[in-house]
This record gives structure tokens, C-alpha cells and sequence, in this order.
């Protein structure tokens, strides 16, 4: 686990590097821009981070752990479970929203810097959470018996890509509207319904 800092010049400079890297990738920023964006000198930086790799893990680190933070919120509230999982997939656009190819690039392609590993190791654990609560609102007949919660996770997270799709937002007024209509779609399948009488 990467260290978090533990003072405000520390935190400026996770804060400067997580906007420059989610535009820009991690290659191409220098911890020479992340420190003058920042307005801290280059010893605080090495002071707090090792190198600019582990600021980069530091910075990953602290996404899944606030992502995960509004997740476990979301999922305690006293709400509908439909409600739940709507909050969850704005939640996961929030999560990604202005990440450039660059840093997803950088993250998996380079094998040297170990983003990838981690980023594979905290989707995974993240992923045992998820489905356990899925698990758990099947049992308590929020979701069909007669689906697997693999299958429902899948399609989870390919509404994702969804509702980033350029070409389908066009047909919407706004990314909003887009997302409730993914959500519906999800349910429809989902929710437990009545199988109404063929009265022909």
C-alpha cells in the first residue's frame, strides 16, 4: 500500500498529480510541473513520495478507497434497493469522469511500474463486496432468483461503457436522462415481477 500524506502539502500534491495524471496520463507529467502546480519545492515532494510511481499509487489508492467509502454509504442508506444501484452507477461515472486514454494506457501497458497489479488487486476486492450484497438483495427478493449475480455484475459494469458512448448520448438530452434510462433497462430484467396471464 502506498503512504498517504499526512499534511496539507502532501495532500496538495496528491491532489495536483491526480488532475494532471487523469488528463495527461503519469508518463508525460514531471514531478517538476506537479510541484509548481502545487506550489510546493521538489524536497517536499520527495520528502512525502519516494518517486512519481509511487505518487501514482498513492493516488490510486485514495480513489478506490473513497469509491469504496460512498459505496458502503450508499448501500446502508434506507432506500430502494432500485435506488441503490442508481446511485451506484453515478457513482461509477463519477469515478471515471475525464480520464484520459493516456492513464489508462500508462496504468496497464507499462509492467515495470505495478499500477496494473494493483489496480487488478483492488478491483477484485472491491468486486467480493459487491457481489456479496448482491447476493444478499437476491435473498431478500429485491433481485430475480432466477438469474446469477455473476451475470447481474457484468451487466453492472458494461452500462458503464453505455453511458459513455458518444453516439448514444446524442439521442438524450443529457447524460442524466441516459443513465435512468440504463437504469430501467436493468431492471427491467432484474426486479422481481409478476408474470401476467395470457388472457387471449
Amino acid at each position: 500500500m502506498a503512504a498517504q500524506p499526512d499534511n496539507q502539502k502532501g495532500l496538495d500534491i496528491l491532489d495536483t498529480a491526480r488532475r494532471l495524471f487523469w488528463k495527461h496520463g503519469i508518463r508525460r507529467v514531471t514531478v517538476e510541473e506537479i510541484c509548481r502546480e502545487a506550489g510546493a519545492s521538489k524536497m517536499t515532494f520527495y520528502r512525502t513520495f519516494s518517486n512519481k510511481i509511487e505518487l501514482a499509487k498513492a493516488m490510486l489508492q485514495r480513489q478506490f478507497d473513497e469509491s469504496m467509502a460512498e459505496y458502503r454509504a450508499i448501500m446502508s442508506e434506507d432506500i430502494p434497493f432500485e435506488e441503490k444501484v442508481q446511485k451506484q452507477l453515478l457513482l461509477k461515472v463519477k469515478g471515471t469522469e475525464g480520464i484520459s486514454a493516456e492513464l489508462v494506457r500508462d496504468i496497464y501497458s507499462n509492467q515495470e511500474w505495478g499500477l496494473r497489479e494493483y489496480m487488478e488487486q483492488r478491483t477484485e476486492e472491491a468486486l467480493k463486496v459487491i457481489m456479496h450484497d448482491y447476493i444478499e438483495a437476491q435473498k431478500k427478493g429485491w433481485i430475480r432468483q432466477d438469474i446469477r449475480p455473476d451475470f447481474i455484475l457484468y451487466i453492472f459494469h458494461r452500462m458503464q461503457d453505455w453511458i459513455t458512448d458518444e453516439q448514444l448520448l446524442a439521442s438524450y438530452s443529457d447524460t442524466h436522462e441516459l443513465i435512468m434510462e440504463a437504469v430501467r433497462f436493468f431492471f427491467y430484467g432484474v426486479l422481481p415481477h409478476e408474470q401476467k396471464r395470457d388472457e387471449r
